[in-house]
């Protein structure tokens, strides 16, 4: 692949991180109008009606605050400005890419399990023999432990996936983390249901 024939050049966290960059890129520029990512087999669940607004909020804020800065800074030195101009640029189309992604990845139910997505920051599979239980959050305690892989961006929970055992994933910085339960929101919480009780 690319990647394996880049790294015997490059360092291949590098290769990796810029890989991942030209993804949010690609994302944020030419994916207009793309179908949402449902594989054959699998069931699609969107949860980007509750939250697609508020990211829609923060991008419109962040450009008021590009062009303000922007035009303070240039008063100043025009070289910071424009170094500022384009981290700023950078963030938007990062903004831009996860706006979109939310939609393009729902959460699937598919053939081996509960695929649980939250754009372009998570994305875990949850086996149907791992699963103990599906049921609403107890409380503000179990959704922010340690051990629950909260993937409700900016919401409360609506369900929460109880594992027979402790899973670990992949964390930040190449650490893994334990996790007992995943908690997610959907926009169609019963249908979501409904579909598990079928395939278990």
């Amino acid at each position: 692949s690319m990647e394996d024939a880049l790294a015997q050049v490059l360092p291949r966290p590098l290769i990796a991180l810029a890989l991942a960059e030209l993804r949010v890129l690609h994302l944020a520029l030419l994916s207009w109008g793309r179908p949402a990512d449902v594989p054959g087999g699998a069931t699609g669940f969107a949860y980007h009606r509750y939250l697609a607004p508020m990211i829609a909020v923060l991008l419109v804020l962040q450009l008021i605050e590009l062009s303000v800065v922007h035009l303070l800074v240039m008063l100043w030195s025009p070289t910071l400005a424009y170094m500022l101009l384009a981290i700023s640029a950078w963030g938007v189309l990062w903004i831009l890419a996860l706006l979109k992604s939310l939609r393009l990845r729902p959460i699937l139910l598919t053939e081996q399990g509960v695929r649980v997505r939250a754009g372009l920051l998570i994305d875990v599979t949850v086996p149907f023999d791992r699963i103990a239980a599906v049921r609403e959050p107890s409380g503000g305690q179990e959704v922010k432990a340690k051990t629950t892989l909260n993937a409700a961006l900016l919401a409360w929970p609506s369900i929460v996936i109880e594992l027979r055992e402790p899973m670990r994933l992949p964390g930040p910085l190449g650490r893994e983390r334990l996790v007992e339960k995943v908690a997610f929101k959907l926009d169609d919480p019963a249908a979501f249901h409904a579909q598990l009780s079928n395939r278990l």
